[in-house]
């Protein structure tokens, strides 16, 4: 499987949001723990309420949108709750490669930043036209089950 830009920004973007803000630092520096959002959220009051009013905020301007990623997240935590080591792995991967990007970001801040702009650049394109940035096979896939 090739992993093209989109899928290395969006990917982990999803899992941020909906696996509990698994890779979030607070104040200190500490990880906020996925597993247990309502702890995270005691312990980080203030960020957990910006996190909630920007969601809000994106489910008030297209809320069709919002439910399908409501029920990716559902679906995703389905996955973890029958498999959570296949789970953690994953995790554990998504933490590394942002540990990569920084890295990488770090050494080349130029190129990270021309990245970047491209990147909003394509978002901006996909909310006029979001027709043109869906990849059919991942739909599909995403609806089909798999044949074990």
């Amino acid at each position: 499987m090739i992993l093209n830009i989109r899928s290395l920004v969006l990917i982990p973007a999803f899992l941020g949001l909906f696996a509990g803000v698994a890779l979030a630092d607070d104040a200190t520096g500490k990880p906020g723990p996925a597993p247990n959002r309502q702890q995270w959220c005691a312990d980080n009051p203030q960020k957990c309420q910006e996190i909630k009013t920007r969601m809000q905020e994106k489910c008030a301007q297209d809320p069709k949108r919002c439910e399908e990623m409501k029920a990716r997240a559902a679906e995703l935590k389905a996955k973890c709750d029958a498999n959570p080591e296949e789970c953690q792995k994953k995790r554990e991967q998504m933490k590394s490669r942002r540990a990569e990007m920084r890295a990488k970001c770090e050494a080349n801040p130029e190129e990270c930043k021309k990245r970047r702009e491209e990147m909003r650049e394509h978002r901006k394109e996909c909310r006029e036209n979001p027709d043109s940035c869906r990849r059919p096979a991942r739909d599909k896939a995403s609806t089909e089950k798999p044949s074990t």
